[in-house]
């Protein structure tokens, strides 16, 4: 017996027990909302043998037609056991309709309060499996008994409250209050198993930026992986299929880039055993090399970056002046330290560095097309400008508002060393 298909026998069991107590005790007592709420346990009880052939058949290989296995069924069983869920919670209301108004006994109470303890239990017990073995089918069946603990809540006040319907009349319709609040509770469920199902059975794709960051981490661990383009984790049941993109060295053989993405594909499956499928296509990586900045290329570069300026802070007309005079006076100075990146025949951005004092060297310009900021350009010419400085200290400014930025200089080794209401001062020597 595995593990998912012990914890649902446990929840057979006791549901087993529960149910025919509770309609029982509803019968002799005259109190159709705990008939109800027997029901419910009952509809525990068959939604956890679909569960169990569920699981059994999800946990089926792959084969020739199902290339990626069976872990689908884990999300039509989940689907199949809210449909349950639903309609018993119509029939139940359907039910309290023409229900006769009976007094129950108080004995009806007490099965209620010793349902919500052991429902509580057991529920609480179901859902923490669930998340541990990361099963949708024990998850579905932890949440749909919890409301067995919320309706048998619903059932206590109502016995309470009908003992009272002597002295207020209205209080004798507190049973068939209850049976309708419980059938709903019951439909509440049984919808939200059902749409959470039904998006994962559409290939749901994994969100948690966390997690991805961590995967796109353990891919650029190996050699000559220099970015990752393209990231997508799909959901199938208890495990995944990971599809990516990544640009390697150009100069790579085949089978050294077969070797390298193989080594990538163990280090994810090692990482997280879920991940049972692993797709990975490679790209060769963008070649780059700079050419120095012509007069024309420099006047583009700086009406982009007073548009920029202006676009941010929205300077007054002499304060837009007074920028604009900076802009020219840098022009005059720096126009020989600015090269422009070439890709593909291309100019595709532009980098600008020069010495602002003795040892210190100012990255004044780094912009690279949106098109291409994906495959490490930048990082690749910072590294190189690192090792032509050498023992020079190295600095740049950053806007606050692109965090992006802020996170490629951080990777980069870059250290906080000034902060201004706009940007961000980042230095290499943090003596800065």
């Amino acid at each position: 017996m595995d593990k998912i298909t012990r914890v649902m026998s446990i929840s057979m069991i006791t549901n087993i027990f529960l149910s025919i107590i509770k309609i029982m005790t509803g019968a002799i007592s005259k109190s159709s909302a705990l008939i109800a709420d027997g029901l419910h346990s009952f509809s525990d009880l068959s939604t956890d043998l679909v569960a169990v052939v569920g699981n059994k058949l999800s946990k089926k290989p792959a084969d020739e037609k199902h290339p990626y296995g069976h872990g689908k069924i884990e999300y039509i069983t989940s689907i199949i056991i809210s449909l349950v869920i639903l309609s018993l919670g119509i029939s139940i209301i359907y039910g309290s309709i023409k229900k006769e108004i009976i007094i129950p006994s108080m004995i009806a109470a007490i099965i209620s309060l010793i349902t919500i303890i052991v429902k509580l239990l057991l529920s609480k017990y179901i859902i923490k499996k669930g998340k541990e073995y990361q099963n949708n089918i024990l998850l579905a069946s932890g949440y749909e008994s919890s409301t067995d603990v919320i309706s048998s809540i619903v059932v206590l006040i109502s016995v309470l409250l009908m003992q009272l319907g002597s002295i207020i009349p209205i209080l004798k319709y507190a049973d068939i209050i209850a049976t309708i609040l419980v059938g709903l509770l019951i439909m509440r469920i049984g919808f939200n198993i059902l749409k959470e199902n039904m998006s994962n059975i559409l290939e749901e794709q994994e969100t948690d930026p966390t997690y991805l960051k961590l995967l796109k981490e353990i891919i650029l661990e190996t050699k000559n992986i220099r970015h990752v383009d393209h990231l997508m984790v799909l959901k199938y049941g208890s495990y995944y299929k990971l599809i990516a993109e990544v640009s390697v060295d150009p100069d790579l053989t085949v089978k050294r880039a077969h070797e390298y993405i193989h080594e990538s594909e163990n280090r994810l499956k090692t990482f997280d055993p879920k991940i049972i499928y692993v797709t990975i296509h490679i790209n060769p990586a963008k070649e780059y090399h700079l050419i120095k900045a012509t007069k024309k290329d420099f006047d583009q570069i700086n009406q982009y970056r007073l548009k920029t300026i202006i676009t941010k802070q929205k300077p007054n007309q002499e304060e837009q002046n007074k920028i604009e005079n900076y802009i020219k006076e840098t022009l005059k100075e720096h126009i020989k330290d600015y090269q422009m990146i070439i890709v593909d025949n291309k100019k595709v951005g532009t980098v600008g560095y020069y010495e602002i004092e003795k040892n210190t060297i100012l990255i004044e310009e780094l912009f690279i097309e949106k098109n291409y900021r994906h495959q490490q350009i930048g990082t690749s010419i910072i590294e190189n400008i690192k090792k032509e400085i050498k023992k020079q200290k190295l600095i740049l400014w950053v806007y606050k508002n692109n965090p992006s930025a802020i996170s490629l200089y951080k990777h980069l080794g870059f250290k906080q060393a000034e902060e201004t209401e706009e940007r961000i001062k980042m230095a290499l020597d943090k003596t800065f």
